[in-house]
């Protein structure tokens, strides 16, 4: 079973075992997300990703975090073809594009060490861009990634003080959402949370002031405004099968 939804064998880089380890980009890179129906999301990302993906708060009561639905099935996400191409006019969240790295969080959790996904296809010692230098220092290639994971980790403690006052002000409730395909009867999408719009007009002059000054009004307006894009969801999800049926 994959763990942390995408990485099948995530490992501490070590530049004595790793010293050889090269890896390979380019568009056809994204394989390893076909089968993950939404991933994490960042409030940095609200605004750009909320354009093409309903943005929902999912997980545990007192544990939600922001998460982008990438398909309305188990295992499939509308944005991979079957060439491992996400599809080009949409946004590549940041928790896919870290990818095959990610920060392991120590016991006492300030120290972080980074990891590899040793089971990832772009991963091997003969081709591709190497991750250490031939002094064993870190490459471009490992610097940029680590950077990347820094920052990441940065949005997330963001991410998870934003989630955290939308539940000191009770704004979160269970929603289930309605999917009309192109044939066929309705579906249902539930399991997640969403922003309460008449909890939210509730608000006092006080707490909606304090939410317009540290930004979180306007993530909660991106999260709302991107819950019609479970329609194109659905829309693209026909596209899919009109094109499997013709092939």
């Amino acid at each position: 079973m994959k763990q942390l939804l995408i990485y099948d064998r995530p490992r501490p880089l070590n530049r004595v075992a790793h010293r050889s380890l090269r890896l390979t980009t380019g568009p056809a890179t994204y394989a390893f997300s076909r089968t993950v129906n939404s991933v994490p999301l960042v409030v940095a990302e609200f605004a750009r990703a909320g354009l093409d993906y309903p943005i929902v708060f999912a997980g545990a009561a007192g544990q939600e975090q922001p998460a982008v639905l990438l398909g309305l099935h188990g295992a499939d996400n509308l944005f991979v073809d079957d060439g491992g191409h996400w599809a080009a006019d949409a946004y590549v969240p940041a928790f896919i594009r870290r990818y095959p790295f990610v920060l392991a969080e120590g016991d006492g959790g300030e120290d972080f060490t980074v990891c590899v996904d040793e089971g990832y296809a772009g991963l091997g010692t003969e081709a591709g861009e190497p991750l250490f230098n031939d002094d064993g220092s870190d490459s471009d290639v490992l610097a940029h990634a680590v950077r990347f994971l820094s920052d990441f980790q940065a949005a997330l403690r963001d991410t998870l003080a934003f989630t955290e006052r939308l539940r000191d002000l009770d704004l979160l409730e269970t929603r289930t959402l309605q999917v009309q395909p192109a044939q066929g009867a309705a579906t249902a999408l539930d399991g997640f949370k969403v922003v309460a719009a008449d909890r939210l007009a509730a608000l006092k002059g006080s707490a909606v002031a304090a939410m317009h000054g540290n930004g979180d009004l306007a993530l909660v307006h991106a999260h709302v405004q991107s819950l019609q894009n479970v329609q194109r969801l659905s829309a693209r999800l026909d596209r899919r099968r009109v094109a499997t049926a013709v092939n």
